[in-house]
This record gives structure tokens, C-alpha cells and sequence, in this order.
């Protein structure tokens, strides 16, 4: 959730930088559990987090959403 926290930051800030650097990442997990699934269950977390839902719950959800394969199998943690 750090995430939600700097770019909420980003309202206070008084100048904004560009980078034309690229940021390489892996899409194994967009690829394991799917593009619309993982980035619609990434927008619900950070707004459960915005309106204030305990971590310990948005982590539960991060396990069943995000970490668990289309064919229904867990990873280990």
C-alpha cells in the first residue's frame, strides 16, 4: 500500500518529474492468474485501503485474488 500513499502525496507536491528511464517487471503473475482479474483485484485493494480497511483484511483478499492460479491452486506464501 505504499503505492496508494506516495501517489497520494502527489496532490501536496509542488513539481511533478518525468523520468524516461523504463521499469522492467515480470508478467508471470498477470500471465498465472490473468490481465482483467489481477488489475481489477489490485484497483479493489487500493480502494478498500483508501476508505480505510485493516491491512489484515486486504491481505486476505490479496491471498485469494492475486495469489491463486485459474485452476484454483494456491502458491505457497
Amino acid at each position: 500500500m505504499e503505492d496508494v500513499e506516495f501517489f497520494a502525496g502527489f496532490v501536496t507536491a509542488v513539481e511533478l518529474l518525468h523520468s524516461d528511464k523504463r521499469i522492467v517487471v515480470s508478467p508471470r503473475r498477470y500471465e498465472t492468474i490473468g490481465r482483467a482479474r489481477l488489475t481489477f483485484a489490485y484497483g479493489l485493494i487500493a480502494t478498500l485501503y483508501v476508505f480505510g480497511v485493516p491491512l489484515s483484511v486486504l491481505a486476505q483478499i490479496y491471498q485469494r485474488t492475486c495469489c491463486a492460479a485459474r485452476d484454483g491452486a494456491t502458491s505457497p506464501a
